[in-house]
């Protein structure tokens, strides 16, 4: 390492962009105003609408249509919340929390109008977090990177400034992607173009980009580069040492968010249980066939769920074929996360331990949060762990989920769904629907049909005006 005026020099916001990133893994534009190209005659008559689908998209599209149409919610699991998995652990200790297997992180920054509902609309509890990194090789006991953080002073981590100056200046162009709204440049195309050392590229870089997306490192570099390193750049607020990243926790999960705004529902009927199997159309009124047998009339029909289980049901439409070719276009990754007490997966030494931890395995990058770090309420992780080694020893919670690989020719599919939307009274709600896979995007897309159809309803007015979100087509 250099020495006296040739140390190389790293900003703080550069050591808080290398820090920020590892926020992702776990999520300026306009407004989503009260009108709309799809909107609604207003004298037009009340409606029936069907939303298949119970996660944040379709329950928000509920709520915002409720007391202005007569509402179906159609969910195939147990419960509503889609995504959200909210599970109780209890430690050997006898400390308990409740921590979220699957979406976790939104802040004011980077999901204003989600961070809105949440915090002023329902009034749900937060509790903030604390980032910091570590990256490390597989049986290596010396990391790649550590980042400075609360208990770690940034003289402690000048052994690794190489490597981040190297996630800074990845963050730096990410930040010029966010600014001119492109979606074309790939992953490769973006780091390929980088100045630092092929070796930290492929030690440090990749697999950073990888860890924060669920993908592994083959799959990562075909990404947007945008999207991949949106939700690392845009909860950044502040500037110089006053930069900090915004990221909160439901305090009680997600699924506090979902069944607070379930519990507002006065005129929606949910059925949970109950899975969509049939569609068909008769003049100007859909027929949707659930798994019970029974069939729901509709003048609407909402598809917020993911593009993999709409197309079985799109395929019965006359229209199915222009559908199913865009809805082939979105594609996915299997992931499996899950929470443990041993640190089975943690850098060797504790020092070392960040509240945000990526193993660097080969082709795989797969991360470990550490709710002690990253919360200070319970000693347990939230672990990426599809392609590890070993099985923690002390396993609370498991689950599998299917990610988004979000190319740019799924961005370009996003686009061409769009233009459906409200065609025929078919509607489309989802994460995967605009920009990246979020709790924002999935909410802004139900407010997308939420102002179409009942732009003066009561919930969308206590929303009031919205703030300006990073999530616009």
């Amino acid at each position: 390492m250099a020495h006296g005026n040739d140390t190389p020099r790293l900003s703080r916001r550069g050591f808080v962009s290398a820090v920020g990133l590892g926020t992702a893994a776990a999520l300026a534009g306009s407004v989503v105003g009260s009108e709309s190209a799809y909107a609604v005659s207003a004298d037009e008559a009340r409606q029936r609408v069907v939303v298949i689908g119970g996660g944040i998209a379709g329950l928000a599209t509920a709520w915002l249509l409720d007391g202005h149409h007569d509402v179906t919610v159609l969910e195939s699991a147990p419960s509503l919340g889609g995504h959200v998995a909210s599970v109780p652990v209890e430690t050997s200790d006898g400390r308990r929390a409740i921590v979220d297997l699957g979406a976790q992180f939104f802040g004011a920054q980077s999901h204003p109008i989600y961070h809105k509902l949440v915090t002023s609309v329902l009034q749900v509890p937060t509790v903030a977090n604390r980032f910091d990194n570590t990256v490390t090789r597989y049986g290596e006991q010396t990391p790649v990177m550590v980042t400075p953080g609360a208990d770690r002073p940034i003289t402690d981590v000048l052994p690794y400034l190489p490597a981040l100056q190297a996630v800074a200046e990845l963050m730096d162009r990410a930040r010029e992607l966010e600014a001119n709204r492109d979606w074309g440049v790939t992953v490769t195309d973006l780091v390929e173009a980088m100045t630092v050392e092929d070796a930290l590229k492929q030690s440090l870089v990749y697999p950073y980009v990888a860890s924060v997306n669920g993908a592994t490192v083959s799959q990562v570099k075909d990404f947007s580069a945008r999207a991949a390193l949106a939700l690392g750049v845009r909860p950044l607020v502040g500037e110089g040492t006053e930069q900090t990243t915004d990221y909160v926790n439901a305090r009680d999960g997600l699924q506090s968010v979902i069944s607070a705004m379930a519990g507002e529902l006065t005129g929606v009927t949910t059925l949970v249980n109950t899975q969509a199997v049939g569609l068909t159309r008769s003049g100007q009124v859909y027929q949707v066939t659930d798994s019970r047998g029974q069939v729901h009339l509709a003048d609407q029909v909402v598809f917020a769920l993911p593009p993999e289980s709409a197309v079985p049901l799109v395929s019965q439409l006359p229209q199915a074929g222009r559908l199913t070719q865009i809805y082939g276009r979105f594609r996915y990754m299997p992931g499996r996360i899950v929470i443990h007490e041993d640190p089975v997966y943690m850098p060797a030494l504790t020092a070392d331990w960040s509240s945000f931890n990526i193993t660097h395995d080969d082709d795989y990058a797969e991360a470990s949060i550490s709710y002690g770090r990253l919360r200070g309420d319970i000693d347990v992780f939230k672990s990426w762990a599809l392609h590890r080694r070993e099985e923690p020893k002390r396993l609370l919670a498991a689950q599998d989920f299917r990610h988004p690989m979000i190319t740019p020719d799924f961005i370009r599919a996003q686009g061409d769904l769009q233009g459906l939307n409200g065609k025929d009274g078919l509607w489309f709600a989802g994460s995967h629907v605009v920009d990246v896979d979020s709790q924002e995007s999935a909410l802004y897309s139900a407010l997308t049909i939420g102002n179409a159809l009942a732009p003066e309803s009561a919930n969308r007015t206590r929303l009031g005006v919205l703030p300006t979100t990073p999530v616009t087509p």
